[in-house]
């Protein structure tokens, strides 16, 4: 086992693993997937459930050292999926609230396997690798519906990429809250108010301004009225109109993605 792994399995706090608890863990996987249509059991994975682990600090998942015989899925939290370039700078490439598969890729055969940081506090459901594709061969349903899931993602992440791309960084930042509003949705909080799981930092790293560019952001919108803030909580007081100004489409709903 690398140090990597080590400091993980140290991370670890109230292993749960009666199969009532690990099928509970799983039930926010098929309500995440149900979202897409058809309701989905997946109480067909707890047999490819390691365990269900609770982290007590942000813990990173390095891709190269973790991801090759595990997939995780986030129980309750927040996650990010993240790279570093040579300089060391970091970018955030997607983020994950309750009910999402953090690292799919590794099965999909995707080209961009990135690292994962799970944030303090998080819950975390680690799946062996091999045995989660065994199951999901045998189960057509539940297969097509990660795969809806994942274009769901794949197809808000070109959406956000398109933006960082094109927009001012008003536009950007609003994009990107729309885009966090989306994903704690998808993962079962429907509240007004939300609270903002990410750091200036690393908002900053998913839309590639500094935090010092963040905040200043963050107050102009406020004094647009596009949002409101208190503390770490906001809400988005004007979102269908952000939503026609940047010409934002949810994925995460029923007939949204084939």
């Amino acid at each position: 086992m690398n140090v990597s792994q080590n400091v993980f399995l140290g991370q670890e706090r109230d292993l749960r693993s009666t199969d009532a608890e690990i099928g509970s863990a799983v039930g926010s996987l098929a309500r995440r997937l149900s979202l897409l249509g058809e309701t989905v059991d997946a109480s067909a994975l707890c047999p490819a459930v390691e365990r269900v682990s609770a982290i007590q600090r942000d813990q990173p998942i390095w891709a190269e050292r973790n991801h090759s015989n595990r997939i995780f899925v986030l129980e309750n939290g927040f996650a990010f999926a993240f790279s570093l370039y040579p300089d060391g700078r970091r970018h955030i490439g997607d983020i994950f609230a309750p009910g999402a598969l953090c690292n799919w890729s590794s099965v999909g055969g995707g080209m961009l396997i990135e690292n994962v940081i799970f944030k303090a506090r998080s819950r975390v459901i680690v799946l062996d690798r091999d045995r989660l594709i065994d199951v999901i061969a045998d189960q057509r349903h539940l297969r097509e519906a990660i795969e809806r899931h994942e274009h769901a993602r794949c197809h808000r992440r070109q959406q956000r990429c398109r933006g960082l791309i094109a927009l001012p960084a008003v536009e950007r930042l609003a994009l990107t809250l729309l885009d966090i509003q989306d994903e704690l949705r998808a993962g079962g909080n429907g509240e007004e108010w939300i609270g903002l799981p990410l750091t200036l930092r690393e908002l900053g790293d998913l839309t590639g301004l500094t935090d010092v560019h963040v905040s200043r952001t963050l107050k102009k919108l406020q004094e647009m009225g596009f949002i409101e803030k208190r503390g770490k909580r906001f809400r988005l007081n004007a979102e269908p109109r952000m939503q026609e100004a940047l010409d934002y489409q949810y994925f995460f709903s029923a007939g949204t993605c084939a």
